[in-house]
């Protein structure tokens, strides 16, 4: 699980944001949860199709049959702070929108926490092709965004590339991050970070009627 993840933020002369790192997750649990999960497909290069970007409040992973709410956060003393809910993830709202054409978007959650699996707990299973769906607003609109997942990455916590996976001068893509690997007792932590990578499909309108129509069964 994750309350906090510290956050390296490297700025550009002109001021713009242009990486974020996660580079230690507290685990206020004892351990389970999926081990560390081995690396496949890519980091998108390519920018996927042409969508809004929006302000995200719920991820689908159908495979995974997982669903839950997205909260926006922010940093404290350089950190990332999450939502203490495993069913709850956050995006971190410095960072691109999922959508944009540029920029890394990042949604965060716990692997677990004080023993409750947390919704992307599982998300090392997933493999290129897979589908997440993102909902949010753009303008006043509801809008659901469909994301193609290009690949998965595990990284020890103590060597992540910063740069390199949450870069906000990258193609626009999205990061969904969680912990994984072995988890050490003595500090309550899980070793590793999991990071899985995805480029927009394409979107759709929904009606408040329909917003939460698809579920993660689909």
């Amino acid at each position: 699980g994750i309350t906090r993840l510290s956050l390296t933020l490297v700025l550009l002369a002109i001021g713009f944001i242009a990486a974020a790192g996660i580079s230690f997750v507290i685990s206020p649990n004892w351990g389970g949860g999926a081990g560390a999960t081995a690396d496949n497909g890519h980091i998108p290069n390519r920018s996927g199709v042409r969508v809004p970007n929006i302000r995200p409040n719920l991820i689908i992973i159908p495979k995974l049959h997982a669903r839950a709410p997205i909260v926006h956060v922010g940093t404290q003393d350089r950190e990332l702070v999450i939502p203490l809910d495993p069913h709850v993830v956050g995006w971190w709202d410095g960072g691109a929108k999922p959508g944009d054409r540029r920029g890394t978007a990042l949604l965060a959650g716990h692997i677990n926490y004080g023993g409750v699996a947390g919704t992307l707990g599982t998300i090392g299973k997933l493999r290129p092709g897979d589908r997440m769906y993102v909902t949010g607003r753009h303008h006043g609109q509801v809008l659901e965004l469909g994301f193609r997942v290009t690949g998965a990455r595990t990284y020890r916590k103590t060597a992540l590339p910063y740069k390199k996976i949450f870069a906000q001068h990258s193609v626009g893509r999205l990061a969904v991050v969680t912990c994984g690997g072995p988890f050490d007792s003595s500090t309550g932590n899980y070793e590793d970070n999991v990071v899985v990578f995805a480029v927009p499909t394409g979107w759709r309108a929904i009606h408040h009627r329909t917003a939460h129509h698809r579920t993660a069964h689909h």
